[in-house]
């Protein structure tokens, strides 16, 4: 069965007015990587996140640390908490968790990195084996290695938040493949997910 890309109203567009409100003075080593949440089966495929260094080395896990937090439930159960005070620097106290192993975002995820100095390129991605049995929705195609862009980063030049999407097709299905971006995406009709560019 394939799933068509149906994102959670009102969550793409709540967190981008809420990270623009964010304190003055945003850590150069901190940087959110947030994944908005979406429904169907791509909600639960984890994309990994990889790290590497100006020499293309992979620094993923001597770089920088991780922790995450959960923003699902601000939505599912009518909280009255603005995104604002969600991530602001009191509530991340209480509402971050160790990562176990790999850093990864599944929907609704927020990943709070801690970076060394430097310079970086970004990349999420997703092996075969960590699929969850996606139903492709071209026929006949075989599972691979799902990939995104390269983000580059520089601790000099901070963000206080990056966004991961999943790519649709043209025809508004979930490809298999991610895109990051610091700025608000191009859209297909009224979905929170970039189209792949043939």
């Amino acid at each position: 069965m394939y799933c068509l890309a149906q994102p959670v109203p009102g969550s793409y567009y709540d967190f981008l007015d809420a990270t623009k409100e964010m304190e003055v003075g945003h850590p150069k080593s901190k940087l959110i990587i947030y994944r908005p949440q979406n429904n169907g089966e791509i909600n639960e495929v984890r994309c990994y996140l990889r790290l590497l260094d100006e020499n293309e080395n992979d620094v993923t896990f001597s770089a920088c640390s991780a922790k995450y937090e959960w923003i699902e439930n601000h939505y599912d159960t009518g909280s009255s908490r603005s995104l604002k005070q969600i991530f602001s620097s009191a509530q991340q106290k209480t509402n971050l968790y160790d990562y176990k192993k790999s850093y990864f975002l599944s929907g609704s995820m927020a990943m709070h990195l801690t970076l060394k100095p430097g310079k970086y390129k970004i990349l999420f991605y997703t092996p075969v084996d960590k699929q969850n049995n996606f139903s492709y929705s071209i026929e006949g195609t075989r599972p691979y290695e799902w990939k995104s862009n390269i983000f580059e980063y520089n601790t000099e030049n901070p963000a206080k938040v990056i966004f991961v999407t999943p790519v649709v097709n043209e025809n508004g299905f979930y490809n298999g493949n991610w895109h990051i971006d610091s700025k608000s995406p191009k859209y297909f009709k009224d979905t929170t997910i970039p189209i792949e560019k043939k």
